[in-house]
């Protein structure tokens, strides 16, 4: 058996990204080693600050919601409060779910630590590649979709005049202090300051748990090509050991277990904060589609512009989670096609009957889904963009 010994420069390499912003979060687990008490308290001081940040824009933004009397003023307000109560729960959910994610973190580079050929390192790396180029994909829409919208939009909109001749500067997110005065400087900075901080920890936690999300999924993908191949090299012509047969059929069984348990860790893992996004995202992409139309009637380009940015932005963060499902699902129908594809006749008897549970495991499904409620997979994301656009037509028909 080949032993990597650049596992953990492996390691760096599939999760530099991830690693980055779980870090910027606090919730970076140390999988190859115990954390100092200096970093640890490291740590609970940036939990505490992410988590100050974002009810910072949360509990004022709650306010102005209930205090607004305009109807359309508080469904714009929805996505923004929406969001920020998603992003909590997400949050939390990788701060719970640490020990998983370090478990998980674990396996991989065990697996990166162990491989059995050049080719199956070279299939491992190229999974690791796919990962990386979504995580990548997925940071990119997400800082420059929402970073924009809380910066370059309140200034694209400029200062208001009301009819008592009160100019008002815009903010991020919109905000009620009750008798506090936000638009006197420096209050107005500060404020403005805050909410551009929280919009990076908000933006922040999506990255972090779709990073996980394709990382683990592409590993296990990875491994089970490897699968496939332990599979297609199980039955050979000759034999140039009496034992190989057992040994190679010991090696293939083993490598099942593993993905099987490996993915049963990722799906308590990510359940939850994958739910929370699939139901949060298909309001959000319903509302903003509405609110495109209507700044679409008023001529308003540059909040129309931004809107649909985040639109995009919605729509290519849900897409990456259900590919991710998608790639699992279709190597696993590999896996299980190449077990049924086993010249097994070709063995001897006794070792032939051990090739049986091998098949059955095979052919047993094997999913990612979001609260063991829906696969994620290309058909539900099909079936979240059709549920966004009947909101959005009834929502639209509505305020007609």
């Amino acid at each position: 058996m080949l032993r990597n010994k650049r596992c953990k420069d492996n390691m760096i390499y599939i999760t530099r990204l991830t690693r980055q912003v779980l870090s910027l979060l606090g919730v970076w687990p140390s999988y190859d080693r115990k954390r100092s008490t200096g970093e640890s308290i490291w740590k609970y001081f940036l939990i505490s600050m992410s988590y100050i940040l974002l009810y910072c824009v949360l509990i004022p933004g709650g306010f102005f919601w209930i205090i607004e009397k305009r109807t359309r003023v508080r469904i714009q307000t929805i996505p923004l409060l929406l969001y920020g109560f998603m992003a909590c729960g997400k949050y939390g959910n990788l701060i719970f779910r640490e020990k998983n994610i370090r478990r998980c973190l674990k396996h991989i580079e065990e697996d990166w630590r162990i491989v059995t050929n050049v080719d199956a390192r070279d299939t491992m790396i190229e999974s690791a590649n796919s990962g990386r180029r979504l995580v990548t994909l997925c940071a990119v829409f997400m800082y420059g979709s929402g970073l924009s919208f809380r910066s370059i939009l309140p200034f694209a909109k400029g200062k208001i005049v009301t009819a008592q001749n009160i100019t008002i500067k815009p903010l991020p997110c919109p905000a009620y202090f009750f008798s506090f005065d936000i638009q006197v400087s420096p209050f107005y900075e500060l404020v403005f300051a805050i909410q551009f901080l929280s919009g990076i920890v908000t933006f922040s936690i999506t990255t972090a748990l779709c990073g996980l999300a394709a990382v683990f999924v592409m590993h296990a993908c990875g491994q089970l090509k490897i699968l496939v191949d332990l599979m297609r090299n199980l039955v050979e012509d000759q034999w140039q050991e009496k034992e190989e047969v057992d040994k190679k059929l010991a090696r293939m069984v083993e490598h099942q277990i593993r993905i099987r348990n490996f993915l049963k860790l990722i799906e308590n893992t990510l359940q939850q904060a994958c739910l929370i996004e699939l139901l949060g995202c298909t309001i959000i992409v319903c509302l903003l589609g509405y609110f495109i139309i209507m700044e679409w009637e008023n001529s308003n380009s540059v909040a129309m512009c931004s809107y649909f940015i985040s639109f995009t932005s919605m729509m290519i963060n849900m897409f990456i989670f259900c590919y991710t499902g998608e790639q699992l699902t279709v190597q696993a129908e590999s896996v299980a096609r190449a077990s049924c594809e086993l010249e097994w006749y070709r063995l001897p008897e006794k070792k032939a009957r051990g090739i049986v549970l091998v098949i059955i495991m095979s052919n047993l499904p094997i999913r990612i889904t979001a609260g063991k409620m829906v696969d994620l997979s290309l058909k539900t994301y099909g079936n979240v963009v059709k549920t966004a656009v009947t909101y959005f037509n009834m929502l639209l028909n509505i305020t007609d």
